[in-house]
């Protein structure tokens, strides 16, 4: 999901050459090749590996690759498709240091083969001394900071479905909360600095004027003031900072970024409950540097509109969000608060706990509108393909324009059941989200009467 950005008026039809040109992105070579190499030079360095993948001798298992994990070096073990890895780790023993190398079934295909596995684990743990494991070791530092299996557009990319142009760049994916709604892991590598200039000239050179700067979490890119003066020297004339605002909590920082040309921040707030707010984030004592942050970045005039995921564990504090919002802040620069639904998360194991029980959710959404109304509040992002479905908090006109939808999206997506066929409203509701229908049935929707009918 994309945030910070409300998808505006489609590009007018017509003559096709007053339409923007596709951008041309200068991108590095793909990840994957720089990858491969650093791969193949940590099994040369640990198990004197001329290529990859290599026959095992003597094992009847072939030594497919080898993956870098947080923490360990795995070598991934199999014959055409991985069935176990050997997981090295360092080991601080007494006065040394030992390398022990555990067997990790990856399908029940690995148990015929666990004897001869565990084997070559005990050779593997024997030959590895500590010079060869703190070579390994820096390779495998240097593969981790690669963007491996990354898409590129998700490092940059011009905002589809909204006009004038938005460009988007992320910094990289390292983040200083690990909130279970996250789309990304926190183990994917990134570009350098170099690289991400590039990218910010590609983008205004394909008519982007305002530009968002995105992660992760970029304020830890010690090099983002830099970024933001080099992108207003181009002639942005808008930058967004897409943050938690917790380094900017921090002494003048906020001020920094404003002075280098930031002129607007996105900043995740999920709850007004700090206990609430860092469950969901996984990140304890974090809220309240967040709200710290909000604060000084309005104090430097940066324009700022808050950003809350609409997850299970939010809901019963979701309507007192406004409230905190008017008291914190007041009307000094907020522009808005953004209501969106959580989609699928790295970890999907997670997503069924995550997503709300629709009672619940139509609920805690109507007392939210309520109080938004009341405190002076705008919503933003109910009517758009990242919010709910519209009849979740009644399609109220004051928090929704009612605006056709500009066209059919993947039913992978976002999907309509037949009792929203003759809904009041269905030509403006993007629909709900399959794994949303899968996980309650048809009480995701309450149709909202019906249309009216021609003539």
């Amino acid at each position: 999901m994309l945030v910070g950005v409300t998808a505006g008026s489609s590009p007018s039809s017509g003559d096709s050459s007053q339409r923007p040109s596709e951008p041309v992105f200068r991108d590095p070579p793909p990840a994957e090749i720089e990858g491969d190499r650093l791969a193949l030079e940590i099994a040369g360095i640990l198990v004197r590996a001329p290529s990859l993948p290599v026959d095992l001798p003597a094992s009847g298992l072939r030594l497919l690759g080898v993956e870098v994990p947080r923490g360990s070096i795995d070598l991934v073990l199999g014959l055409e498709a991985p069935v176990a890895h050997l997981r090295m780790r360092r080991f601080q023993g007494v006065g040394s240091i030992a390398v022990e190398v555990e067997v990790v079934r990856l399908n029940p295909g690995a148990d015929r083969y666990m004897k001869v596995m565990q084997t070559l684990a005990d050779r593997v743990a024997r030959a590895t001394t500590a010079a060869r494991w703190k070579q390994a070791a820096e390779v495998a530092a240097r593969l981790r900071r690669i963007p491996v299996g990354v898409r590129m557009e998700f490092h940059r990319q011009i905002v589809a479905g909204v006009e004038p142009r938005v460009g988007l760049v992320r910094l990289g994916y390292l983040c200083n909360q690990d909130c279970g709604m996250c789309w990304q892991s926190r183990d994917w590598g990134g570009f350098g600095a170099e690289q991400v200039r590039t990218w910010i000239e590609d983008l205004y050179a394909a008519g982007a004027r305002a530009l968002l700067i995105s992660g992760g979490e970029p304020s830890l890119d010690a090099k983002l003031p830099e970024h933001l003066r080099f992108a207003r020297g181009l002639g942005f004339s808008t930058i967004t900072l897409e943050t938690n605002a917790i380094r900017c909590s921090r002494g003048d920082y906020a001020q920094t970024l404003r002075e280098a040309g930031l002129t607007d921040a996105f900043v995740s707030l999920h709850s007004s409950d700090p206990e609430v707010s860092d469950a969901i984030t996984r990140a304890p004592g974090t809220h309240g540097r967040t709200v710290a942050g909000i604060q000084r970045l309005l104090a430097a005039g940066v324009a700022v509109k808050l950003n809350a995921v609409m997850t299970s564990a939010g809901l019963e504090r979701l309507p007192e969000l406004p409230d905190l919002i008017a008291r914190e802040f007041g009307h000094r620069g907020i522009s808005g608060l953004m209501l969106s639904y959580p989609t699928e998360p790295y970890e999907k194991q997670l997503l069924q706990d995550m997503l709300p029980e629709p009672h619940q959710l139509r609920s805690a959404l109507r007392e939210t509108v309520e109080r938004a109304v009341a405190v002076g509040l705008e919503l933003d992002g109910l009517d758009g393909p990242c919010g709910p479905a519209l009849c979740a908090f009644g399609a109220d006109p004051r928090v929704v324009s009612l605006r056709p939808i500009p066209g059919p999206l993947p039913r992978h997506f976002r999907v309509k059941l037949p009792s929203c066929d003759d809904c009041r409203v269905a030509d403006a509701c993007f629909g709900v989200r399959p794994e949303e229908h899968a996980r309650y049935g048809d009480a995701v929707v309450e149709p909202l009467g019906t249309r009216p009918t021609a003539g």
